[in-house]
């Protein structure tokens, strides 16, 4: 066989080969079809997914938002009322704030509409359910700006019924999970001055000398150090 025709034949077989490449390519394509017909539906039902995901949590939020302000409208109206007439209107107005803490939970209206449940409830001197309100708001999310706060007035709260051991266990879980926060020095003095109207001096002077110490000087800390010299020259604590 010449070179010309090696040349050929070979040109000939490099054909055949790349046809024959053409055509299983084509069948796997024609055979996988489906499957990857399949794969693309998958990646388009997830960009849709996600899209109305998106939206729903808008529409959520949007929601959320319309119920929070008719509440506090609700509240505005029902604090507007005659003080005799407050109690006979607020079951509608607590229901009303239930319904949105259930409606929203783990949204920021459910933290407000415990708000309104303790408000209300604070107004109308029923302390204990006025400071489940507030635990429930720290509850619900501990991370928000309003748990220290909501804690600080649980406690106050549970003052106000008598109960100071409850009022220093909400104390002392701020001063524990917040030990961080701006308010802290405001929950240490009220733990010194709890255990001090409770008698219970050397923890009164433990309280005031920790708010003493801080390196940020403040009111609180002027008053923990006046309660210090105050307990010392009275005799009632080292």
């Amino acid at each position: 066989m010449s070179a010309v025709e090696k040349k050929t034949k070979a040109s000939e077989q490099g054909s055949d080969a790349g046809a024959l490449f053409v055509e299983r390519l084509t069948d796997f394509l024609r055979r996988s079809r489906v499957a990857l017909l399949v794969v693309a539906a998958i990646f388009v039902v997830a960009l849709v997914s996600a899209g109305v995901v998106s939206a729903v949590r808008q529409d959520r939020l949007a929601k959320s938002s319309a119920a929070m302000d008719s509440l506090d409208a609700a509240y505005d109206d029902w604090l507007a009322l005659a003080e005799d007439a407050r109690p006979s209107a607020s079951a509608s107005l607590l229901a009303d704030a239930a319904a949105v803490a259930e409606g929203y939970d783990g949204m920021y209206a459910e933290l407000r509409a415990h708000l309104v449940q303790a408000r209300v409830h604070y107004i109308l001197k029923d302390y204990a359910s006025a400071e489940k309100a507030f635990l429930a708001v720290t509850d619900a999310d501990p991370d928000s700006h309003l748990a220290l706060v909501s804690l600080a007035n649980a406690s106050a709260m549970a003052e106000e019924r008598g109960d100071k051991e409850a009022a220093l266990a909400h104390l002392s879980r701020a001063e524990k999970d917040y030990p961080a926060a701006a308010g802290l020095a405001r929950i240490r003095f009220n733990i010194g001055r709890i255990y001090e109207e409770t008698k219970q001096y050397d923890k009164a002077m433990s309280a005031y000398g920790a708010l003493a110490a801080l390196p940020e000087e403040s009111d609180w800390t002027k008053l923990a150090r006046d309660r210090i010299i105050y307990l010392r020259s009275l005799g009632l604590a080292q």
